[in-house]
């Protein structure tokens, strides 16, 4: 690979209110009647550089070469759509990968301003890109087209700038994922065309019927606060403090005045209904006659490096798991004429890897050998006897409160935690986490190894008078935690440490505990067996069309879909070569729609 020749390639292309891929999706922008990709900006690692038009470029420079974009989502996209119109010539690219993956995966802010600054010292100045909103290159001044070209050719250099700088801390199995990732979403999604219109005709009925109720419609805004209360008082009520969702006291208000007061049950569904319906016309907007569906998902989009939703008003990493309103989004995604969906998903993998984590190898070979992780767990924990039979068949309540406490003690929560989730009782809070920390001794050393961490990496600052970056092991890679602080009396009056993480390419800070770093932990190790998961199903020649969290959803030829989902199976219980004495286990189905 040495004499190959990596390429920074950036597209400026119009945009406008109407015309933008935030509402139209990749494709649908790029097929809006004003769209123009009226420039490209190159710069290799050889010295070369070019800004212009891109029926200019010699596009067969890129050849069996490395070519590198600041969100190759968009630029590749780009390059493939335009080769599709016959825009430029097609050339064999050997690889192209995506600078602002890489940046993630660093800990560094997605965006080209933010990384650069943090890890070159440059501070572009994006000022331009804004101000070339609705601005077409030919009615552009001489002045401000050679500011646009200037502005793109500082781009390409900041990014190869930063590949060169930070391109040898990203991994090749990284580099396939992003890639994996990048070219299943470049598919396109099947949708339900006649479904998606029924839908949102049946959204739009709820929402009339909404608006139809509430009083001051069109005289103030919809869910001014003021003319619900003063409503509220017309009627003789005293109008609750709050009307969250999550606000238990202000849905029992809601529920006792709203069967009287139809307003009142109007108001608390608008939002969630006028946002089922945003959704709705983003699809629409997003999807291509082809009847495809073209979003994105978040390459190492949360800090442990779990995959997350690309933005937009469509999260493919958040579907609603029922109906609402008239409308199953997830039944929307349909398999076209002659296929199936194969929708495989892994098994309790952070139960998994929690104790994979906790060295606990003698309930790792227990679960490796029971077809039903709870019950494994309750015959551990004292709970139940395999000569009984079943316990999902024989005693559903007690494997629900197993698999709750499986699930909620041990990333160390405690029992007003608990009770809060699950619903059970204080007391029988205290026994459940009681009964988890006395069995499972292995994750309680575990934790109690993580804070050793914490305090000893806190008194060796304090003993170097400066704060030190603070990390926790993974098998392939560390959690950055960046330069942690220890604050002796935190909120509630007790020492705790605060750690600084990039959020949205802004730091935040996080109060760090060893019950989050745990979480964190399982979380990133499930992430990265999953990861290699979707680079072994890419190579196996499957048709990946998107993931959400630990499951795959597959798009094969009907004829084969039964061989297709027991090989799937198959790949994802097979441990990575780098973790093999974790048990894996996946299930799944064939669908005609998805559905979970």
């Amino acid at each position: 690979m040495n004499n190959k020749i990596t390429y920074a390639l950036d597209f400026e292309t119009f945009y406008s209110n109407d015309c933008s891929i935030r509402t139209l999706g990749p494709l649908g922008y790029f097929s809006h009647h004003e769209f123009d990709a009226y420039m490209v900006s190159v710069v290799g690692d050889n010295g070369y550089e070019f800004v212009g038009h891109p029926s200019e470029f010699d596009w067969g420079l890129l050849a069996d070469n490395i070519v590198l974009s600041h969100n190759a989502s968009f630029d590749q996209t780009l390059y493939k759509y335009g080769i599709s119109h016959n825009w430029w010539p097609t050339c064999e690219i050997f690889a192209w990968h995506c600078t602002a993956d890489l940046a993630a995966y660093c800990g560094l802010p997605r965006n080209l301003a933010g990384s650069a600054e943090k890890a070159l010292g440059i501070k572009p100045d994006k000022s331009t890109r804004d101000n070339m909103k609705g601005k077409r290159w030919e009615n552009m001044t001489p002045e401000f087209q050679k500011e646009v070209s200037e502005y793109a050719l500082v781009d390409s250099r900041l990014c190869l700038q930063l590949w060169q700088a930070k391109g040898d801390s990203w991994p090749e199995h990284e580099r396939e994922i992003s890639r994996v990732n990048r070219e299943a979403l470049q598919r396109g999604i099947p949708i339900d065309l006649e479904e998606l219109k029924l839908a949102q005709e049946r959204v739009k009925k709820y929402l009339f019927d909404a608006e139809s109720n509430i009083p001051w419609l069109g005289e103030k805004p919809t869910l001014s606060r003021k003319a619900f209360n003063e409503e509220c008082r017309n009627m003789g009520i005293e109008p609750p403090a709050s009307l969250a969702k999550t606000n238990a006291e202000a849905q029992d208000w809601i529920k006792e005045h709203g069967v009287k007061y139809k307003w009142i049950q109007a108001v608390s569904e608008w939002r969630r209904i006028n946002s089922l319906l945003k959704k709705l016309e983003a699809i629409d907007n997003a999807t291509m006659p082809d009847g495809r569906y073209y979003g994105n998902i978040m390459y190492f989009g949360a800090h442990t490096g779990r995959f997350s939703g690309g933005g937009g008003n469509f999260n493919l990493q958040n579907l609603p798991r029922k109906e609402m309103f008239g409308a199953d989004l997830r039944k929307l995604i349909a398999a076209p004429n002659g296929k199936k969906l194969v929708v495989v998903d892994l098994s309790q993998i952070e139960v998994r890897t929690l104790l994979w984590l906790a060295k606990d190898w003698d309930m790792l070979s227990v679960v490796e050998k029971s077809a039903d992780i709870y019950e494994a767990f309750a015959i551990s924990f004292g709970m139940w006897e395999a000569e009984k039979g079943a316990l999902r068949d024989n005693d559903p309540d007690t494997r629900n409160l197993v698999k709750a406490i499986v699930l909620g003690a041990g990333f160390m929560a405690g029992p007003k935690a608990f009770s809060a989730t699950y619903g059970y009782s204080e007391e029988d809070s205290k026994a459940a986490i009681d009964l988890y920390r006395g069995k499972m001794t292995k994750v309680v050393e575990l934790w109690k190894t993580l804070k050793e961490d914490l305090s000893n990496n806190t008194m060796m600052a304090e003993h170097n008078a400066k704060r030190i970056a603070h990390t926790a092991e993974l098998p392939l890679r560390k959690i950055n935690y960046g330069l942690i602080q220890h604050v002796k009396k935190g909120r509630h009056g007790f020492p705790e440490w605060i750690a600084t993480i990039v959020k949205h390419s802004k730091d935040v800070h996080v109060r760090l505990w060893q019950g989050l770093i745990t979480e964190n932990l399982a979380q990133a190790l499930a992430r990265d067996i999953f990861a290699d998961i979707l680079v072994r199903l890419d190579a196996a020649g499957y048709a990946l069309l998107f993931h959400v969290h630990d499951e795959v959803i597959l798009e094969v030829e009907a004829e084969n879909a039964s061989e297709a989902l027991e090989d799937v199976v198959k790949i994802m219980s097979e441990p990575p070569p780098w973790i093999p004495d974790i048990p894996l286990s996946a299930e799944g189905s064939v669908l005609t729609h998805y559905e979970k």
